[in-house]
This record gives C-alpha cells, structure tokens and sequence, in this order.
C-alpha cells in the first residue's frame, strides 16, 4: 500500500524562480514566432480557419509577454 501524503517541499530560490519566468517568456517568443509563421503558410494556402487559430495563438502569447514588459523578444516596440 502507498501513501498519497504529499511530502513538504521547499521553496525555489529567487535565482530560480527568476530563470524559469524568463525560460517561460522565451518559450512564449518561439510559440509566438511558430504561429507568425504557420498563419503565414495557412493564409497562402487559403487556409481560413488554420490563419485563424494562429492568429489566437500569436495573440495569446503577445500578450503574455506584454503583461511581462517583454514585447522585445517579438520584436515590438512598446
């Protein structure tokens, strides 16, 4: 029989909590830049709905990284 108590776990050091929000603002950068592209290939091959959820990507992920004051990783002037 196992137990399913949750062992006490410590909190990250700031020096990590610093480099996972930054590794998780770049992660959003490439989705962003991956979603540009796709809805680019999408609206070439007349791909409607395909542009569309893109789109909701690329919108998603820019806005992430607005709220982070991190619009220079796509590029954006603030």
């Amino acid at each position: 029989m196992t137990s399913t108590t949750a062992l006490p776990t410590a909190p990250l050091p700031p020096a990590a909590v610093d480099a996972l929000r930054s590794l998780e603002l770049r992660i959003a950068a490439v989705r962003y830049r991956d979603a540009a592209e796709h809805c680019q290939a999408a609206s070439a091959a007349s791909d409607f709905d395909g542009c569309l959820a893109a789109q909701d990507e690329m919108r998603m992920c820019r806005c992430q990284l607005e709220a982070a004051g991190r619009l220079d990783l796509i590029e954006v002037a603030a």
